[in-house]
């Protein structure tokens, strides 16, 4: 049976799915108006319809459903009636309630990630579980007249050819490798450059190229969840070590010997540590010691920091620029605009050549036009639109942290160097989940911590990002503090 990727599979005979892992596919169902046994049984029927519960299913008790969800049982109880009277739903004595089979085919069964369900849920009225920015206005003036960057020449010309370009836009790949050179101290060539659909595209792409089915890949745990959802769609087998402990990153490359290190030591997601100079001299030692494993730094938020000015430790490819298996990923989407789209990869020409045979049958290469306008503004505006993104988001973490320090006394979190998120927890231990989802209803979704683990373990963290406007931030946080 194809499963939910944070889930737990009951030891039963027949298929079965747990509370925990049923609560993360619903995603954010009672953001909508109704009852909430109406909204739950809907939204049920509606992952049955998609594939991501497959027919014949046992749905948990009702109990530990309504524990997962923080409602009360008769409302899953309700709801599991709706299904049954709807006929989508079977239930018998002593073996529960089933899906019955209906409107799908066994391809539309998937791997479903909890956290990117809530992307096609209706927005609630304060998200706190997107680290995404709105459009900097350089971006914004440029899109709106592209000849303010770009004159009618340089116009013609980006739109010559068939417009497919899987390696990328040559001028783009000049403009990364230029900002990588002068503004990170990455010596790098065009050719060491691959244009990418975003940075969740640049990871997906080498996942899918350096990744056998069951080979080992070792990450921090937590991590992006974009990355956990790339290798169990790959079939890969997660190894987490604890963020900035090269001690435990070294254990694990060397007993695991896996095909990819991922690793984010410029403001972690979620936590936003950054990792000291001399830890990342550890790393690339051990890259040297290790090269039949390729390293990657996602440095997606790197230009992201939350204090000083803005100099830290060096990237690891800055520090070994000729080493074979340490890879560079990237994004605008943090500093620009998430709407671009557009990432990188920074690697030897050999590994660029096989992402961009994976790209090219991917999507033949990310939209020319635009990548002659990002060119453009690489050049002329780079630095202007990371001190505007800067001070943008330092005014929204100061508020906050204020907001979290008067409504939320009793919390603790990571003061983070930089990134777009706090990595905090509430008192007690008990599993987060049930807390984001009664936030849901008070208006607020959040990300719990189970989501963001390689090995779907409990936790009690969220991480609740700071992208709205300062006075929505404190009338979130507030909705927060009533849960």
């Amino acid at each position: 049976m194809t499963v939910p990727i944070n889930t737990e599979v009951d030891p039963a005979p027949s298929p079965a799915i747990g509370p925990q892992a049923l609560a993360d596919l619903l995603g954010r169902w009672p953001t909508s108006d109704g009852a909430l046994y109406r909204l739950l049984a809907g939204r049920i029927g509606r992952l049955a319809d998609t594939g991501e519960l497959p027919a014949g299913v046992r749905l948990p008790p009702e109990r530990a459903l309504a524990a997962a969800l923080s409602v009360s049982r008769n409302t899953v109880a309700l709801a599991y009636q709706v299904l049954r009277d709807e006929g989508m739903a079977a239930s018998r004595q002593g073996s529960g309630t089933r899906l019955v089979p209906h409107r799908t085919t066994p391809a539309a069964v998937h791997r479903a990630n909890g956290f990117f369900t809530g992307l096609l849920s209706p927005a609630p009225a304060f998200d706190l579980s997107m680290a995404a920015v709105d459009c900097a206005p350089p971006v914004a003036a440029a899109l709106s007249s592209p000849g303010a960057v770009l004159d009618e020449e340089e116009r013609a010309r980006l739109t010559l050819g068939t417009g497919y370009l899987p390696y990328g836009l040559p001028e783009l790949r000049a403009a990364i490798a230029s900002m990588l050179t002068t503004a990170h101290g990455i010596p790098t060539t065009p050719e060491q450059v691959l244009v990418t659909t975003g940075a969740m595209q640049a990871l997906d792409l080498l996942v899918r190229s350096e990744v056998a089915p069951g080979q080992p890949v070792v990450t921090e745990n937590p991590t992006y969840p974009g990355v956990i959802d790339a290798l169990h769609r790959a079939g890969a087998r997660p190894v987490g070590v604890p963020p900035g402990d090269t001690g435990r990153l070294a254990d694990a490359v060397s007993v695991h010997r896996p095909a990819l290190a991922y690793l984010i030591p410029t403001h972690h997601n979620p936590t936003g540590l950054l990792l000291p100079t001399a830890e990342r001299h550890e790393i690339v030692a051990l890259a040297r010691r290790h090269q039949d494993v390729t390293f990657i730094d996602d440095m997606t938020v790197a230009e992201l920091p939350l204090q000083g000015d803005g100099t830290g430790p060096p990237p690891l490819a800055a520090l070994a620029p000729r080493l074979p298996n340490v890879v560079t990923v990237g994004s605008l989407s943090k500093t620009y605009w998430g709407g671009l789209r557009t990432g990188w990869v920074r690697a030897p020409e050999g590994i660029i050549a096989r992402l961009a045979a994976a790209k090219a049958a991917a999507d033949l290469g990310s939209p020319a036009f635009q990548q002659g306008l990002i060119a453009a503004l690489i050049r002329s505006s780079h630095e202007e639109i990371v001190a505007y993104r800067t001070a943008w988001l330092r005014e929204r973490y100061a508020a906050m942290a204020t907001a979290m320090s008067a409504y939320l006394p009793g919390w603790t979190w990571t003061e983070p160097a930089g990134g777009l998120a706090i990595w905090a927890r509430g008192p007690g231990d008990a599993d987060s989940g049930g807390f984001a989802q009664a936030a849901l209803r008070r208006g607020v979704a959040v990300v719990p911590g189970r989501l963001l683990s390689v090995s779907a373990e409990r936790s009690p963290w969220l991480r609740l990002a700071f992208t709205l406007s300062p006075g929505e931030l404190a009338t979130a946080v507030k909705a927060l503090s009533s849960v």
